[in-house]
């Protein structure tokens, strides 16, 4: 997890605790501190010109997060290092496997089965798949 830096709802994020899950949950906030205001009502907000549920955007974000706390897959972890030597900044590295686990949820109650670890080990192996390649500060 990468440490927290600043202050987000007067709270100092870097004495926050990843591992306690109410801190977590402030540290996630705080990487959507423009949605603030969002975050504390039911309102959706626009990204990329599509609404989304804030909140249960920055849930996942913990889950992703719990994930790499636990070590649990340790294939989640294995995704983080190699994204991120492919270039993929943090951010973008936690939506690409939210995007897996959110599809792993959708399939497993749409079609009433199990979770597959291996196919989902197998899912974070194949990111970035077809996500957009990762953005560099040098002129294109």
């Amino acid at each position: 997890m990468p440490d927290g830096h600043g202050t987000y709802r007067g709270l100092d994020l870097e004495l926050l605790d990843p591992a306690d899950e109410s801190q977590l949950e402030v540290l996630m906030e705080a990487m959507h501190a423009e949605w603030a205001g969002a975050l504390g009502s039911d309102a959706e907000v626009f990204l990329d010109g599509e609404p989304i549920n804030p909140r249960l955007h920055v849930t996942m974000h913990m889950v992703v997060a719990n994930r790499l706390l636990a070590d649990d897959p340790p294939e989640t972890w294995q995704t983080v290092q190699r994204l991120a030597a492919l270039g993929y900044d943090w951010h973008n590295v936690m939506h690409m496997i939210a995007a897996v686990v959110t599809e792993d949820i959708h399939n497993t109650l749409a079609q009433r089965r199990l979770f597959d670890p291996v196919e989902h080990a197998k899912r974070l192996n194949e990111l970035p798949g077809d996500w957009p390649p990762p953005q560099t500060d040098e002129p294109g």
